[in-house]
């Protein structure tokens, strides 16, 4: 026999009525399973039967119905609900089931096809919220009573006086009778004209869509803690699977109402007063690698930029010196912790050049700024003969080290605490060109990568 709405609010009845009962049966049983007196059992049975049955009277369909129907105006049924902007906040909330469908393909709540139902409200009353939402073939009590019945309520009287009470007072939950905002919401006074040169404002207060937040935290569980489990331990192993493997990352969470996540509504309370966020940031470009063709040397603003820090510290360590620095430690200093590490950098960024094999040969393109020697250096997969010949005499590397030398030196510029000059040009092209015919000794040829 096919379960009908009646039934399931029948059942729904019994399970709140059994909810009540159980401490008492527990009682009773405790008894009951230490003594064979049958005074005692009599005595314990006697006490259920007294504590009992005003629950049973109290949950007879009948009276729990007029119960329900008279607390129904404590809640208010709602897909957006004003809670969730402030806890205190006293607007209405809006119950809205039916939309015009979005074409313009925004998710919003239109977007949702089943929306579920919150309550808000009374948070001692939100057992009549759920006897509203029990559903049964896509049919609940809500819809009925937007469409001005209750049928499924008929099984319970035959009075037709009684079922107009009941109808009457669970209408009262599907919201506010005077629609209201509030100080504590937000709210948008947009201009309007009322004609005649007549400027005025229609109020609005945006809600929250508690019915699209829980779509969203259902669907965010599910990819994290459904049946997909197979699914996701290949993914984390690297493992094959043949099933789609849905994710939401970088997702942050969103707490309303504290330690009492009820107060808020009863949709809050289900998730654990949690909302998911989606990550809205843009995105993060990563910058293609490409030859610095539009450069005159390798020393160009990008090398520069990269290397602005180790240059400023070098220029803060010169400013810093006196007559007393000049001794070994110092000079140590200067070569291992500034000059070495500007080497290191450049031989680093002169790699990522080389490596890009796709745009073999883009020296010669008529619009490379590059000096030849820097070139020869640096577009290694060139397949002209005479490019790779120039580039075996190596001539280019005692340029490429003067360049540095000289870059270094207006790096380190400051006229007035220090002079640098020929002596220091020398010493830094020096330690340059030696460092580099040991890094070009390590390059492979080409043909060879």
């Amino acid at each position: 026999m096919e379960l009908t709405l009646s039934d399931a609010i029948a059942d729904y009845i019994e399970q709140r009525k059994q909810v009540k009962l159980e401490p008492l049966q527990k009682a009773r049983d405790k008894v009951l399973d230490k003594t064979d007196d049958p005074t005692a059992i009599s005595v314990a049975s006697a006490q259920y039967h007294e504590s009992a049955a005003p629950i049973e009277e109290a949950f007879k369909a009948i009276n729990w119905l007029t119960d329900a129907a008279r607390r129904a105006k404590q809640i208010s049924l709602a897909t957006h609900a004003a809670k969730f902007t402030h806890s205190d906040a006293k607007a209405s909330s809006i119950l809205v089931t039916e939309f015009e469908q979005d074409k313009i393909g925004y998710i919003t709540t239109a977007s949702l096809t089943k929306k579920a139902i919150d309550a808000v409200g009374n948070a001692a009353v939100l057992d009549v919220a759920k006897l509203l939402k029990i559903s049964v073939n896509n049919q609940s009590l809500v819809d009925q009573l937007q469409s001005k019945h209750v049928n499924a309520l008929k099984a319970f009287t035959d009075d037709p006086a009684l079922l107009s009470e009941w109808r009457a007072g669970f209408e009262k939950a599907l919201g506010d009778e005077n629609i209201a905002g509030h100080t504590l919401t937000k709210q948008l006074y947009y201009p309007v004209n009322l004609g005649n040169d007549e400027a005025g404002y229609h109020l609005l207060c945006p809600l929250f869509s508690s019915s699209l937040a829980h779509e969203l935290y259902q669907q965010v569980r599910k990819t994290r803690f459904g049946d997909s489990k197979e699914i996701r331990d290949a993914r984390k192993k690297g493992y094959f699977h043949a099933e789609l493997a849905e994710s939401f990352p970088s997702t942050a969470v969103q707490k309303f109402g504290g330690s009492k996540p009820q107060n808020i509504s009863q949709l809050n309370s289900e998730r654990y007063g949690q909302s998911f966020l989606l990550n809205c940031a843009p995105p993060t470009y990563q910058a293609q690698n490409t030859p610095p063709m539009a450069s005159s040397t390798i020393f160009n603003r990008e090398f520069s930029y990269e290397t602005s820090a180790l240059t400023r510290e070098f220029k803060a360590f010169l400013t810093g010196l006196t007559e007393q620095d000049r001794n070994f430690k110092t000079r140590y200093r200067r070569d291992y912790g500034f000059v070495q590490p500007l080497l290191d950098s450049l031989f680093n960024y002169a790699v990522k050049i080389q490596n890009l094999s796709e745009y073999a040969g883009w020296s010669n393109d008529s619009e490379c700024q590059m000096k030849r020697e820097h070139v020869l250096w640096l577009d290694v997969n060139n397949q002209q003969v005479a490019f790779q010949s120039a580039r075996e005499k190596g001539d280019w590397l005692e340029v490429v080290a003067n360049d540095f030398a000289l870059w270094l030196l207006r790096k380190l510029e400051n006229t007035q605490c220090y002079l640098l000059g020929d002596v220091e040009h020398k010493y830094f092209k020096k330690l340059c060109l030696s460092e580099l015919k040991a890094f070009e000794r390590h390059t492979p040829k080409l043909g060879e990568q």
